[in-house]
């Protein structure tokens, strides 16, 4: 027992350490509340309209404060995942979420708070509050940079995608444009997205994978916004059994050139990137006995992640076959193994991209470096690895 909740406890930090906070950071608050202007009418042609919308949204989102509950319900080979979280947030950075216990999944009840400089992720069945640098709020400072990548993302958006606002409809008690968008190119998934008529803020999300089957929506079941919220909420009050342990702070996304710049080995990357896709940059493990760098690629609304982990294999032969699989959000994953690094990509596109993808990894010969041979501490960290990705 003691063995199986020290595995427990060292996956989560790999997967908490490795993985982007979804919480934004510390802002300067508007001075007004943030609103959208009144439509006169919904024209269903009216591409612009929905494109400043979603902008709208993009920008200020985060400045409304609500209490609400969600639900989430993924859809996947092996069968249907839901999720329901109390959500309260108090404009510009405090953030409270609290992961409702279900049948389906007993004992996983688990809460995660920020406040714009730390985020503390409570386990309550390992006993154990995982507290980290909120490493956003550092980036989010550069108001330039924000600002910058909010222009990228729409100006990918409105070059990769149809964008229509089709009508209205009610949805937790409130009033909300629906918007959808359809990719130009083949093989990538769609969306509709139900924004409130009063704020910039999305009440219900649909996505479809490239088929055309639903694979994932989030609603609100309910939701109150600017609501009286005093800052005792955002306190986390644990039991005295209860361990806290410290998490380094993750990288920031860094420029490719940069990212290979700062890793200590090479990283070969795709020649071919999907029609439309741009790589946004990419993060280093915190790790050193865990080298691994995440290359992350994006069309403005859509992501695949590209994952290179030297050292791992002292087999330097490329591996016959690709792995392909579904992991348990739906996405496509990719593993394959060749000279000593294994490769994964991820992805809600179609399989052919991803497969496009790998069979153009070419190794640079002036860069190439035979792997060392493998400690111990590897031999473990490539269990862990495993366990982690076989278990996502």
């Amino acid at each position: 027992m003691v063995f199986r909740k020290v595995v427990a406890v060292l996956v989560l930090c790999l997967v908490i350490a490795l993985s982007e906070s979804a919480i934004k950071g510390n802002k300067t608050a508007f001075a007004r509340t943030p609103r959208l202007p009144e439509l006169d009418s919904v024209d269903s042609t009216g591409s612009q309209t929905a494109i400043n919308l979603i902008e709208q949204v993009a920008r200020n989102s985060e400045y409304v404060s609500f209490k609400a509950t969600q639900t989430v319900i993924i859809w996947h080979p092996e069968g249907t995942s839901a999720c329901i979280s109390n959500i309260v947030h108090k404009a510009p950075n405090l953030t409270r979420t609290e992961y409702l216990l279900s049948s389906a999944a007993p004992g996983e009840f688990r809460t995660v708070i920020s406040d714009g400089e730390s985020i503390w992720h409570y386990e309550p069945s390992l006993k154990v509050v995982f507290q980290m640098p909120d490493v956003a709020s550092d980036f989010h400072d550069n108001a330039d940079a924000e600002e910058f990548n909010t222009a990228r993302d729409m100006d990918l958006i409105k070059a990769n995608y149809e964008v229509s606002l089709i009508g209205t409809e009610s949805l937790a008690g409130r009033q909300a444009y629906v918007i959808r968008l359809e990719p130009r190119h083949p093989g990538n998934p769609s969306r509709r997205i139900w924004v409130d008529r009063e704020y910039p803020f999305i009440l219900k999300t649909e996505k479809y994978r490239p088929d055309g089957a639903m694979s994932s929506v989030s609603f609100y079941n309910h939701i109150e916004f600017f609501p009286a919220l005093t800052d005792d909420i955002f306190r986390l009050d644990t039991p005295p059994d209860v361990v806290t342990v410290e998490l380094p702070a993750s990288d920031n996304l860094m420029p490719l050139d940069e990212l290979e710049k700062e890793a200590d080995f090479a990283i070969p990357v795709p020649e071919f990137l999907p029609p439309g896709y741009v790589i946004e940059g990419g993060f280093l493990s915190i790790y050193r006995t865990f080298p691994a760098a995440h290359i992350r690629l994006t069309d403005g609304l859509n992501t695949i992640s590209y994952f290179v982990l030297p050292r791992i294999e002292k087999d330097s032969r490329r591996q016959d076959t690709i792995l392909s699989f579904s992991d348990s959000s739906g996405a496509r994953v990719l593993r394959w193994k060749e000279r000593g690094y294994e490769f994964t990509l991820v992805g809600e596109v179609d399989e052919s991209l991803l497969t496009a993808m790998a069979q153009t990894v070419r190794f640079a010969p002036q860069v190439s470096r035979e792997p060392q041979p493998e400690s111990f501490s590897q031999y473990v960290t490539k269990f862990f690895y495993q366990f982690f990705w076989f278990d996502r």
